[in-house]
């Protein structure tokens, strides 16, 4: 009898080794699965960086992650959202230098701001006397506001954002040629 409940022991403790051996591989094959990426994972979407929450040009697990831990919060929906520092867009119209014939002047084309939440124009000339920057506000209906007008060799100011594009005109009227920079920050 003693014979038998040690052989029966020694089975209970194969069988043991034989379970505990499938269970890792068993999970080894589910981490292995779980872990690679699908063929058409990467390539069934565009890139959204507002699903991007952690900046780092995929859209993985860690974002997935962050996601999990602010599913079911609650918050104000009417509160406006303000993010710092991420100027998400730079554009050069005309280039980095804009020759300005004297008595003439340089109107860009319409730069589209529909999506961005403020704009913020940096100007800056050749020279001072007898110029003047114009700011139009455009819509896609036609319509254009007149914003305002400055005078100056350098100006920077920033906008909110009302309508889908702007224009900028910049007067020469001086006897001679200008030369100007204009660059615009377009923020999310």
């Amino acid at each position: 009898m003693y014979y038998v409940d040690e052989l029966s022991g020694r089975g209970d403790l194969i069988m043991n080794i034989k379970q505990f051996v499938t269970a890792t591989l068993f999970t080894l094959i589910l981490l292995t699965v779980a872990s690679t990426p699908l063929s058409d994972q990467q390539t069934s979407g565009s890139y959204d960086p507002w699903l991007d929450y952690n900046e780092s040009g995929n859209i993985d697990i860690v974002d997935l992650h962050s996601l999990g831990e602010a599913y079911g919060s609650t918050g104000d929906t009417t509160k406006n959202i303000t993010i710092t520092g991420h100027a998400t867009k730079y554009l050069r119209p005309g280039g980095p230098a804009i020759p300005i014939p004297p008595s003439s002047y340089w109107l860009s084309d319409m730069i589209p701001i529909d999506g961005y939440a403020k704009v913020t124009i940096l100007v800056r000339l050749s020279t001072s006397s007898n110029c003047y920057y114009f700011i139009y506000a455009c819509d896609d209906d036609g319509y254009t506001w007149h914003m305002e007008t400055v005078s100056g060799q350098s100006w920077v100011k920033t906008y909110d954002v009302m309508n889908q594009r702007i224009q900028i005109r910049i007067e020469n009227s001086n006897p001679t040629a200008i030369t100007a920079e204009v660059g615009i920050y377009l923020m999310a």
